[in-house]
């Protein structure tokens, strides 16, 4: 394996920490009785699979391709969940949310596909347009919060936001790894490499913590068990 023990534990700790911010995310919106937001915490799903392919990747000492193209896909699909469950919590106006929302979501996956098949760069080709989306979903996540500030605490819209900072870092250093260091690739620059994915760790866990806080805040339904699984 390339990776050393600490750069194995920021992995862990990164999908570890996206898992418990999709818990927590669902229980909030059970707690307030919105459950559209669920839909929401569902969303984050295939952006939690994707770093557990990434994690299956490693694993195999960056030989199984098929699990980093698979990551892609999900990725992709993620950012493209994220914004269409965005436009779902977005209040009634002119347009329907769920039916903008659906249209986003079909419209996205077929130009996501298109991409893939008929480009050059392949699967590549869907990290490019899953950061695109997912700045699509940032710009409709403040909208959101700028209607409904009692949705999404600031610490949570911040942590998502953060999340363009590991994009950025994660180039930079790919690039210096691969061009200017002549390595394969950023596994084989440990350093940089468990640096980079330390911001990624960062910005879960505010995201995470943001929706913690608001948990502890938010009113408890009477009927409600005090276990926060369920």
């Amino acid at each position: 394996m390339l990776l050393s023990v600490p750069t194995w534990i920021i992995h862990l700790l990164t999908v570890s920490e996206w898992c418990a911010a999709i818990l927590l995310l669902r229980r909030y919106a059970i707690r307030i009785e919105r459950r559209r937001l669920r839909w929401f915490a569902y969303a984050m799903i295939p952006h939690l699979l994707a770093g557990l392919a990434v994690l299956g990747f490693h694993l195999s000492g960056d030989q199984a391709d098929g699990l980093i193209t698979l990551s892609r896909l999900l990725t992709f699909v993620g950012s493209l969940s994220l914004l269409s469950a965005t436009l779902l919590l977005l209040p009634e106006g002119r347009f329907s949310p769920g039916s903008t929302a659906a249209a986003v979501m079909a419209l996205g996956l077929v130009w996501g596909l298109f991409s893939w098949w008929f480009g050059e760069a392949g699967s590549a080709a869907l990290l490019p347009a899953a950061n695109l989306v997912y700045l699509g979903f940032l710009l409709m996540l403040l909208v959101l919060y700028r209607q409904d500030r009692a949705l999404f605490s600031a610490l949570t819209v911040f942590g998502f936001w953060f999340l363009l900072v590991f994009v950025a870092v994660t180039i930079t250093t790919t690039h210096i790894a691969t061009q200017r260091l002549g390595l394969p690739s950023l596994s084989h620059a440990d350093l940089l490499h468990g640096a980079s994915e330390g911001l990624l760790s960062v910005s879960n866990f505010l995201i995470a913590f943001g929706v913690y806080r608001r948990l502890r805040t938010a009113r408890v339904r009477p009927s409600e068990p005090a276990c926060w699984l369920k």
